[in-house]
Formats: C-alpha cells, sequence, structure tokens
C-alpha cells in the first residue's frame, strides 16, 4: 500500500489570487458548512487562524462550541449562560444571566463523573424578578437547594425550547496513515477544521510541545499526575484512576523540569500515602477510583518544527512533521511572532484582541530594603522551555524576565518584613519595563457570513 504525505493548512493568510485558488482546492482546508461557519483570526499583517473549538450558526444567529448531548452526540451548542430550577422536581427553569449582556439562550446540564452534559436549550425569554436560590442536576438527580451568589443579580424567564434536532451534530474523523493522525472536525453541511493530532498508538490526543534545547514530540492529552505514593517514604508514586479518566497515562515531571510518560503498572492495594508539608501519611483512596503503579515510559512520537509565512508577514504558522511519510503536516494553534522571539495566542485585551506571548508567568511584589517596591517574577530553576515574559494584571502589562536577582528582597508578614528567597527550587529573576500592548500584533475574531 502506498503512503501519501498530508497538507493541511489551517487559516493560512493568501496573499493573492493564486494561493486562494489553491486553498480553495484543498479538500483538506478549513472550510465553512452551508449552516455551520467557521470563526477565525485575522491579525493586522493578514495572517489568519481558523478555531476548531467555536463556531456560528447561521439559523440560530449565535456562536456555537462543541458540547456532549444526553444522548452522547456532541452537538453546536449556542454559546450561553447556565440556566437552573427553581423546585425541587427540577421542572420550572430560570435563566442566570452571569457573564452575556444580552442572552440569547440558557442551557441546563447533568454534572456527571466524566464531566457536565448538556440536557435542555432554551431560548431567553424576559428578565424576571430574582430569586434566592434554585436546584441543579447532578448524576440525573435533582439536587439543591443552592443559594445564590451575590454577584449573581440578573434573571431571565425561559422561552421556547430547542429539540436535540434543531442543532447540528459534529463529527470527527481521522486522517493519516501512520501513528500521528490529524482529527478533522466536521459537519454533515460542510464545515470542516482539523482540530488536533491523535497518537494512534496510545489511543489519545496529543499536542505539540517544543522543549527549550528545540525538540518536539506530541505529548497526550489527559494524562494524569500523580498526587499519591505507594511507600510510606513518599518515593514510589501511584496514580488514582477514575471512571472519568480518559486516557491511562501517568505524568512524571523529571528534575530537568520536563516531563515523562508511562504506561499504568500493577493496581495497588490499601496503604497509600500522600505528602503533607515534609510528612509521608497515610491516605486513603478517593471514592470511586482504583491505585495503580507508575509503569514503563512510553517513547512519544518525535516532530520536526519549522515556520511558514508570506512576505512581509510579522506572525508565522508553526508546522509540526515527523520524518513517516505518512505521517500529517500539521499547523499548530499558535503562531510564531518574529518580533518577539515566541509563539503567541489571541488575548483581550481593554478595546482589542493581541497576540500576546504564550510563555508567560505572573509577577511577584516584593520589597527592596523593606521600603521600596520590586517586581521579579519567581521561575523555576529548572524548566523544561523558559519562560520569556512575567504578566501583571489590572492594569494588564508584559514584560520581559531578566536575570537572576542578587540583591535580597523582602516581604511583609503579618506587619514584620522577612527576608523571602522563593519557594523549593525556584529562582527570583528581575522584570524588565512594561512592553507597549498596543505593538503586540492585532486582530479581529469574526466568523463567515
Amino acid at each position: 500500500m502506498t503512503t501519501r504525505r498530508l497538507v493541511i493548512a489551517i487559516g493560512v493568510a493568501a496573499a493573492g489570487c493564486g494561493d486562494d485558488r489553491h486553498v480553495a482546492e484543498d479538500p483538506l482546508a478549513a472550510a465553512s458548512g452551508t449552516r455551520i461557519a467557521l470563526q477565525k483570526y485575522r491579525y493586522d499583517d493578514g495572517t489568519e487562524q481558523a478555531v476548531a473549538g467555536e463556531f456560528y450558526d447561521r439559523i440560530t444567529h449565535t456562536r456555537c462550541r462543541p458540547l456532549a448531548w444526553a444522548d452522547g452526540v456532541p452537538r453546536c451548542v449556542p454559546v450561553a449562560d447556565d440556566a437552573a430550577y427553581l423546585d425541587a422536581a427540577c421542572t420550572q427553569l430560570v435563566g442566570l444571566g452571569q457573564t452575556i449582556a444580552r442572552p440569547t439562550h440558557f442551557i441546563t446540564y447533568d454534572t456527571q463523573p466524566a464531566g457536565r452534559i448538556v440536557t435542555r436549550v432554551v431560548r431567553a425569554g424576559p428578565p424576571r424578578d430574582a430569586i434566592a436560590q434554585y436546584y441543579q442536576v447532578v448524576g440525573g438527580a435533582c439536587t439543591g437547594p443552592v443559594a445564590v451568589p451575590a454577584q449573581l443579580t440578573r434573571f431571565f424567564a425561559p422561552g421556547a425550547e430547542l429539540d436535540a434536532s434543531d442543532l447540528v451534530a459534529l463529527h470527527d474523523r481521522e486522517v493519516g496513515d501512520g501513528r500521528l493522525a490529524i482529527s478533522v472536525r466536521q459537519t454533515d453541511d460542510g464545515l470542516r477544521v482539523p482540530a488536533g493530532l491523535r497518537d494512534r498508538e496510545l489511543g489519545a490526543a496529543c499536542a505539540p510541545t517544543v522543549r527549550g534545547d528545540g525538540a518536539a514530540t506530541c505529548e497526550p492529552v489527559g494524562a494524569t499526575t500523580p498526587s499519591y505514593f505507594r511507600d510510606p517514604a513518599c518515593s514510589q508514586p501511584a496514580v488514582a484512576v477514575g471512571a472519568a479518566t480518559t486516557a491511562a497515562i501517568a505524568r512524571l515531571v523529571e528534575p530537568s523540569g520536563c516531563a515523562s510518560y508511562h504506561h499504568l503498572g500493577e493496581e495497588l492495594a490499601a496503604p497509600i500515602y500522600r505528602r503533607d508539608g515534609a510528612a509521608c501519611t497515610a491516605a486513603d483512596a478517593p471514592a470511586g477510583t482504583r491505585m495503580f503503579a507508575i509503569g514503563g515510559a512510553i517513547d512519544l512520537p518525535p516532530l520536526d518544527r519549522s515556520f511558514e509565512g508570506g512576505p512581509g508577514q510579522r506572525l508565522q504558522h508553526v508546522v509540526f512533521q515527523t520524518g513517516d511519510p505518512a505521517a500529517p503536516r500539521y499547523i499548530g494553534d499558535a503562531p510564531f511572532d518574529t518580533a518577539m522571539a515566541t509563539t503567541c495566542a489571541p488575548r483581550q485585551l481593554r478595546d482589542a484582541i493581541r497576540c500576546v506571548p504564550a510563555s508567560v508567568t505572573a509577577t511577584t511584589l516584593l520589597l527592596a530594603g523593606c521600603t521600596q517596591q520590586v517586581r521579579v517574577a519567581e521561575v523555576p530553576q529548572q524548566a523544561c522551555a523558559p519562560i520569556g515574559f512575567a504578566t501583571t494584571n489590572r492594569p494588564f502589562q508584559i514584560a520581559a524576565i531578566g536575570g537572576v536577582v542578587t540583591d535580597p528582597l523582602f516581604r511583609q508578614d503579618g506587619g514584620a518584613c522577612t527576608p523571602y528567597s522563593g519557594a523549593p527550587g525556584d529562582e527570583l529573576r528581575a522584570v524588565g519595563p512594561a512592553i507597549d500592548v498596543t505593538s503586540l500584533a492585532s486582530a479581529i475574531y469574526y466568523g463567515d457570513r
């Protein structure tokens, strides 16, 4: 059987009519359907990025996202706040106006161990009187009452209910013949968009991850990080696996700061242990879980990384590919900003969407000489990939991280000024001047109409 290299371009900006024809002729390029349309980021340099997790429904006239319905079928459900119930039988609905200024729909869920499942979608009715408590469905049972939080002040009557058949079902198919396949999300009305990579050998979705030395691999999504141990010295990690676990894979953080991935080993019986500060103490396994030892390490598929972009474009698409000719050529969802020398992700800042560096940490406010405030970044001494920038909020600011701070720093602790050196394994790094956020690449977020 012959193999072929798959080329899937996600939203590469067209530089002219020739490029437009190329994208249109590619049967696997992201494309809108007759009802469900793509949502995209279009940056000021012309770069485009299609979104795989949100679309536009031309019939309901709302943005929609793939959510699991009660029948197990994911559908494009309107982006909406929650609805809850007024009564202990969970029959009388009320819309909870939490995040959307002018709601068009509300959604009820059944919260199950594997996550929330959509049970009903209703149109938003008129505002109604405030309520003090509500009920919700958990595991198929009506539970409550739940006290209304003080910050929740807007409530709405329910309108007409949408049936499952009123919304469009989505399904994924895999493209590629090798270990790695592209998952293509599509609808029967013609929508299609590459939604990620899947490691067939592990039976799990995986995400391209670049380490500090430039090496890239496809790391499993949904791996479990051990929080228990099988021995009273807390030296042998163990993982708790519940019914909702989607990938029976363990993730260990090595001394280098990079992660290794492992199969699960033998099932463990009591006792198990957890760290409690410096102590290692016996603990009970969480209800509904089974405990497993850590098994053999998994060899992850390596990826080559390259960059693509049009002439004069600041943002470059990051292309991942293996040496296997049957493997996909996949364009990641975070473009590379050549001006900032890092990948970036769209974020709403004030009145504009900006492509903000993806490798960031929060700043820490300390004191020099117990009098002068100093902002520093507290970062791991051993990190798999360097963290290049530090941010603050209210207002949002971003600055480059510099060298290690050698002067003593202090913090207020119960009214006393005490020395501060950071958490074990961390170091304090200087933070440069704030970068003008208007210098970051800007974008508009829009949907095909």
